[in-house]
């Protein structure tokens, strides 16, 4: 759906920020996250969610250099154990941070 029009409303500095704090924790654009409240939906912050994003980033990473190494023949044989048990914990955070929200 196209966005053209604007709504503009007059907020005090505090509470710009505060708006601003929200819709961060929120992983949400400011526009996202006032759209979102203001129609009735509900706008659920997940604290935590940045950094676990943040882990699986380094561990695709890692296994994308796994990847081209073994491509390459430079190496045959990989121990995937710790990164299978990082993986594990990063979806047990995820859990974690999910069953509070709800």
């Amino acid at each position: 759906m196209a966005r053209k029009e604007f709504i503009r409303i007059r907020v005090s500095p505090e509470e710009k920020v505060k708006i601003q704090k929200k819709a961060d924790r929120a992983n949400r654009s400011l526009s996202d996250f006032v759209r979102a409240a203001a129609l009735d939906k509900e706008v659920v912050a997940l604290d935590g969610v940045g950094e676990l994003a943040k882990e699986l980033r380094y561990q695709g990473n890692n296994f994308n250099q796994l990847t081209m190494l073994a491509r390459m023949g430079r190496v045959s044989m990989i121990n995937l154990e710790p990164y299978t048990e990082v993986k594990a914990k990063v979806w047990q955070a995820l859990n974690s941070l999910l069953s509070r929200a709800v």
